[in-house]
């Protein structure tokens, strides 16, 4: 099985990701799918690819994906007061997430913030934050998602990036897209990936939370967080 991630930007600004795990005769397909991907983004045109191709040596762990549930809301207040609401049930304080909000709604980030209980930013890099990779779902989940209409194709990419967190023993994750026009995000807990309708304005930026339990100083149990979220392979199934 290989590996093939892909990232687009134009000035040094991100604007499209993509990734996969995928047998080697199927990679050829996947790099076309990643180019016209990135060359179709709403918010521009890149002057950079990157794609990069791995063989994934270690073994990978296959599970089955958070319980989707969709939240219709009809405004920005009502989906806040929902994400809110399932992320206080899992003991976290409303000034820490309301201290993620203000880092989502300030944008510009390429990966994720980390956010302890105490409120207190951990990620190494404030600019780069953390990114989530070796990832995958599988044919069939993808087929479930969009023929039960359990979602999109952002469903799909996104159900992988929640599992694999709440996997690895990530208390909550609060994800808004950095799309203009997509304005759907979504919350995933131990008790489901809940998407919710009108997270953001249209226009507004976005970007990804991860609420952990990890003390500012211990240094160790953050490197393991980070080295898994980015290294440790899953297929979602």
């Amino acid at each position: 099985m290989y590996s093939i991630k892909m990232r687009a930007s134009k000035n040094n600004r991100h604007i499209s990701g993509a990734e996969t795990i995928v047998e080697r005769e199927k990679i050829e397909e996947y790099v076309v799918k990643f180019i016209r991907r990135a060359f179709s983004h709403e918010i521009g045109t890149p002057d950079f690819i990157n794609i990069k191709i791995e063989e994934i040596k270690e073994d990978i762990k296959y599970i089955d994906p958070l319980p989707i549930r969709t939240v219709e809301c009809s405004s920005k207040e009502e989906a806040r007061k929902v994400a809110r609401d399932i992320l206080r049930r899992e003991g976290i304080k409303e000034e820490v997430i309301e201290e993620a909000f203000k880092i989502l709604d300030r944008g510009g980030m390429r990966g994720a913030s980390i956010l302890n209980l105490e409120g207190e930013r951990l990620e190494p890099d404030r600019e780069r934050g953390v990114r989530v990779k070796c990832i995958s779902t599988s044919h069939e989940l993808k087929e479930r998602i969009l023929g039960e209409k359990l979602g999109t194709e952002r469903t799909v990419d996104a159900i992988a990036i929640a599992t694999k967190v709440i996997d690895l023993g990530v208390i909550g994750e609060l994800c808004i897209s950095d799309n203009p026009s997509y304005t759907t995000g979504y919350v995933a807990t131990k008790r489901g990936y809940f998407r919710i309708t009108n997270l953001k304005e249209r226009g507004e930026p976005g970007g990804r939370v991860f609420f952990v339990s990890i003390p500012k100083e211990d240094r160790d149990k953050l490197e393991r967080l980070i080295r898994d979220l980015e290294n440790k392979p899953y297929i979602i199934r």
